[in-house]
């Protein structure tokens, strides 16, 4: 996606970057546990993020660990995307405020029916 920083960023790349800057200075090790993934998975995203010049990676505690930060690019990116979330939110929250209770139920059993579908094949 487009967050206007000069570079298409995934999904699963903003996510690291939130990551990283609600734990600064978190060693791929932790960042791999907390996201449930592999050091080696979480290896690759920091690099990819490192070279769309995202995240810092530094080697603060310890001469074997490497330290993650965010970069001012990695900031705006992180603080675009959060809020066309809330923009989303902001959207169905005011669609669902504005339904009559009739298409609130009807939606409540739509999303039902979705949920139950996702967790038969989970």
């Amino acid at each position: 996606m487009d967050l206007g920083v000069g570079t298409r960023v995934y999904l699963t790349e903003i996510q690291t970057v939130s990551m990283i800057a609600d734990n600064p200075g978190i060693n791929i090790t932790n960042l791999a546990e907390i996201m449930g993934v592999t050091r080696g998975a979480i290896s690759q995203t920091v690099q990819k993020l490192a070279k769309k010049n995202l995240i810092t990676r530094s080697r603060e505690r310890n001469k074997k660990e490497i330290n993650l930060g965010i970069t001012p690019i990695g900031k705006k990116a992180r603080d675009e995307f959060n809020s066309r979330m809330k923009d989303i939110f902001t959207f169905a929250e005011d669609l669902y405020n504005e339904a009559s209770e009739d298409d609130r139920l009807v939606a409540k059993r739509l999303f039902d029916a979705i949920y139950q579908n996702l967790r038969a094949k989970i």
